[in-house]
């Protein structure tokens, strides 16, 4: 009986005690600060923009006058539409006391002039999303520089100059969209270093000339939208990758459309079209096990149909 009291007795003790560590843990980590400088990078941020982080403009935000505070350090998700502008800490940094900005989000609000130069002092951020905007200018170099990048958008906005090749340093990344925006020149050879790389929008943002090798054989490669661009040169050959969407109509490439383009076993959503010179066979859609969404428009195709291809 004694022993059976002691066990209780200790079992309580234990449970008191983890209890007031929890309670250490969570004073710890509501007592953590936004980092000052990234502070001072989104005021100036949302300043240019005629946008701020007041509790009026976005209620689940900022409440306390933290940044890092309310649905910026909860189970907010970021996408939540009245989270807009919004931004996503972690606050585990330097022993629970530092806070970094981790997400950003200032989609579809009509924001307007170029990307400020404090963006770059955010430098924690994995998933940066400016999407929907009038941003003009161009891409910074600097953006190369926040390594942690893993979901970058800039698509939908008024954005011109070259594609800085700086983008190929942002090795993390998973999803890039740069579609729909006025740039000039070719796709860089550098975006062929983004090796994770599952995702990738480049659908009517202004690039021309051939289409880069180092791009069509990224193996990780899952979703490629780059129609409506001008486009030059052979049709790529992406046999390599493990795309299960490709569109990529509205360009000047050169047939034949490779025959290899039948080893994209996990294509579901093949779209091709306007291939200016060549003619092509439906060697390519032998075998793909997988397709649901075929198009092929204005492809200089001259073949039988196959008895099979129902």
């Amino acid at each position: 009986m004694m022993r059976r009291r002691r066990h209780a007795e200790s079992y309580w003790e234990t449970l008191v005690l983890c209890f007031l560590c929890f309670l250490l843990f969570l004073e710890r980590f509501e007592g953590a600060t936004t980092a000052p400088a990234e502070v001072a990078a989104l005021n100036a941020i949302l300043g240019r923009w005629g946008r701020t982080a007041s509790a009026t403009s976005s209620p689940a935000w900022n409440i306390s006058g933290e940044p890092c505070s309310g649905a910026a350090n909860d189970s907010t998700d970021i996408n939540n539409p009245n989270f807009n502008p919004g931004i996503k800490c972690v606050c585990s940094y330097d022993n629970g006391t530092t806070c970094h900005i981790t997400q950003l989000r200032v989609y579809a609000l009509d924001v307007k002039g170029e990307i400020p130069d404090e963006l770059q002092n955010l430098t924690y951020l994995f998933n940066l999303d400016l999407s929907q905007n009038y941003l003009t200018g161009p891409v910074p170099a600097f953006i190369g520089n926040l390594t942690k990048l893993q979901y970058l958008s800039f698509g939908t906005n008024a954005l011109s100059g070259s594609i800085p090749k700086e983008l190929g340093k942002l090795t993390s990344l998973i999803s890039l969209s740069l579609g729909t925006n006025n740039f000039t020149g070719p796709i860089p050879l550098e975006l062929g270093n983004l090796t994770n790389l599952q995702q990738l929008y480049i659908d009517s943002c202004g690039a021309s000339g051939e289409f880069p090798s180092t791009i069509s054989g990224l193996s990780s490669l899952q979703i490629l939208w780059a129609s409506g661009n001008n486009f030059t040169g052979k049709f790529p050959d992406f046999s390599r990758t493990s795309l299960a969407t490709l569109r990529i109509q509205g360009n000047s490439f050169d047939g034949p459309i490779p025959s290899s383009l039948s080893n994209m076993t996990k294509v579901t959503d093949l779209r091709i079209g306007d291939i200016q010179n060549g003619s092509s066979s439906l060697t390519f859609i032998r075998n793909l096990p997988s397709l649901s969404i075929l198009i092929l428009r204005n492809c200089r195709i001259s073949d039988i149909m196959p008895s099979d291809f129902s």
